[in-house]
């Protein structure tokens, strides 16, 4: 077994966007509302030791940690290749007997490779027919566009999230998920008005939008936390939805791209803030983890399970959500990575009793 630990595993691949201060702030426990502290204003989690005392980003002693496990089965899923990309002369079969044999029981597909080409009725018909033969559930399609672009960029992107939630249904796919976007041409990259009122409107307008011309569609639009947008923390998420005001729109959960420092060693309280703040509106969960292990307040991915992230609770928390959850495993490198990953993670289940779909060789 492959030895990875926390402090060199990625240390060169920083989380972009990361900035002390610049997300989540740190109210009093009492407080109703958003109020301003050391962070910025903003909601946030408790105070640990009094609204006298300035950082509290330490995590509070003996904080108690409910592990008991539910009746839900997570579905594994992975960037693992063999991939689904939509590409033309695959074979089918094959692919999802790799992704079963491998112990992953779950897949998505890029939106931009799944629309370049129009599948024939016997081709999804195939498609359909080697998923449940290999016990594989083909979830989503992710759809990595900006929806809040500078003109014209934007209207390109909401109609390529529309001809996705149409390619969704079409092959039993049950969401896809995108995000709130940004003013930068680039998705992924910040922008100083990604958190303005005019932002927020161009976003809530772009996806009643796409609600509106999808209408009659059951095929969820999960929203993925990325800290360079709006959507960066679990009150954003239920806002949004509030605003948009169409329960179609879920959540992603990506609870790392939400990682701020002065969070960053409280994420046993971040997850079940978040989670009992959106419970069953959380479609599928993207795993990773993180470590800071720099001077600069820059998060670095790690292997799952050896950082940052709580993933006992954050496993127990999945399990006791109303549907059978689905978990992708991403931003990892080779195979070996992805399945050292996932053996992590199993091992993680099994000692709580949380159950993982399927069995890896």
């Amino acid at each position: 077994m492959t030895d990875v630990n926390r402090r060199n595993f990625f240390a060169a691949g920083a989380v972009a966007g990361l900035a002390a201060g610049s997300g989540i702030a740190l109210p009093s426990a009492a407080a109703a509302g958003p109020m301003a502290g050391p962070g910025g204003g903003g909601p946030g989690l408790a105070d640990v030791w009094g609204q006298d005392f300035l950082y509290q980003w330490s995590p509070p002693e003996n904080y108690k940690r409910n592990l008991t496990a539910g009746p839900r089965t997570i579905r594994l899923a992975s960037q693992s290749t063999p991939r689904v990309t939509g590409a033309e002369g695959v074979d089918y079969g094959a692919l999802f007997k790799a992704m079963h044999d491998g112990g992953w029981s779950a897949c998505e597909a890029p939106s931009n490779a799944w629309l370049e080409r129009k599948k024939p009725d016997s081709e999804i018909r195939e498609i359909k027919a080697q998923l449940k033969a290999n016990d594989v559930v083909f979830y989503g399609l992710h759809c990595a566009g900006n929806i809040i672009a500078p003109d014209p960029d934007a209207e390109r992107w909401q109609r390529h999230i529309i001809d996705s939630i149409h390619a969704a249904e079409e092959v039993g796919c049950e969401l896809i998920l995108t995000h709130a976007g940004s003013m930068h041409t680039n998705r992924n990259w910040a922008h100083p008005l990604n958190w303005s009122r005019e932002a927020w409107m161009r976003t809530v307008g772009a996806l009643k939008r796409i609600c509106r011309d999808t209408a009659g569609s059951k095929v969820k639009i999960a929203i993925e936390a990325v800290n360079t947008e709006s959507v960066n923390n679990p009150w954003a998420h239920k806002r949004l939805r509030e605003d948009v005001g169409d329960e179609r729109i879920t959540v992603g959960l990506d609870i790392t791209n939400m990682v701020f420092p002065n969070v960053a060693f409280r994420m046993s309280e971040m997850l079940d803030l978040t989670f009992d703040m959106l419970g069953d509106q959380i479609s599928y969960v993207h795993a990773k983890d993180f470590a800071w292990n720099d001077m600069l307040p820059g998060i670095n991915w790690a292997m799952n399970g050896t950082g940052g992230m709580d993933y006992e609770l954050f496993l127990a928390r999945l399990s006791r959500l109303k549907s059978n959850p689905y978990m992708l495993v991403e931003f990892l490198t080779t195979n070996d990575e992805y399945q050292q990953a996932q053996r992590n993670i199993r091992a993680i289940a099994a000692k709580l009793g949380v159950k993982i779909h399927g069995t890896q060789p």
